[in-house]
């Protein structure tokens, strides 16, 4: 095994061990709204859910890079999220990926990223934010905290106040996620992807059996 300090490693470095090291990781296309209503899109891997009473997640948004034409700036996502206080996590799958990852690119704020890439957009219901169509689940958003912890990112964390799942996708008798029929897709370190078709079932016991019962 190798030993490698972090105090001792560039920005990019660190972002790549740890990148590298965390995976899969779930992707969220985060759709917002800008003052002149044109609909933003932008894929967060730096994402997962955090809470249910209230419902809560995380998405780490940081500014543009030296790769970007916009080095520096606050990302959209994040200045659009700010204002307005809504938006709109679509989850990302097979049909959609590719679409979702030309999202990441680093387009001008005047540019509807969904328009670009050929996602359609139709009205959320909770939020004045829509959502992509083609996801096959989307959440409904409320800002509840932006946590800025350093110059170049910050925390978003959000509430969910509504969803959207797919008929095929949803047991609406017992309200939860078909998750053998759902396959999202999961961001690995670089430009790196995994699906999420071979699935091993392992369930979690109870210590003691005659107090508690195990989650199914």
């Amino acid at each position: 095994m190798t030993h490698i300090a972090m105090a001792d490693l560039s920005t990019m470095q660190k972002y790549w061990l740890t990148t590298g090291s965390v995976g899969p990781r779930p992707i969220a296309l985060v759709t917002s709204l800008n003052g002149d209503g044109v609909c933003n899109a932008a894929p967060y891997s730096a994402f997962n859910y955090m809470g249910e009473n209230p419902p809560l997640f995380a998405i780490a948004v940081d500014h543009y890079g030296p790769e970007s034409h916009r080095p520096g700036e606050m990302k959209d996502t994040l200045k659009n999220i700010v204002a307005r206080g809504e938006f709109v996590v679509n989850m990302v799958d097979g049909p959609i990926v590719e679409r979702a990852v030309l999202c990441g690119s680093d387009f001008p704020a005047d540019i509807s990223e969904p328009e670009a890439v050929g996602f359609a957009v139709t009205p959320s219901t909770s939020v004045s934010v829509p959502r992509i169509a083609e996801a096959p689940i989307a959440w409904e958003c409320k800002l509840f905290k932006v946590l800025e912890f350093s110059e170049q990112r910050s925390i978003v964390f959000g509430e969910i106040v509504a969803m959207y799942i797919r008929e095929d996708l949803l047991d609406g008798e017992r309200l939860r996620v078909h998750v053998d029929r759902f396959e999202p897709y999961g961001r690995l370190g670089g430009p790196n992807y995994c699906r999420t078709t071979d699935r091993v079932r392992i369930a979690v016991p109870t210590y003691m059996p005659t107090v508690g019962a195990a989650r199914e």
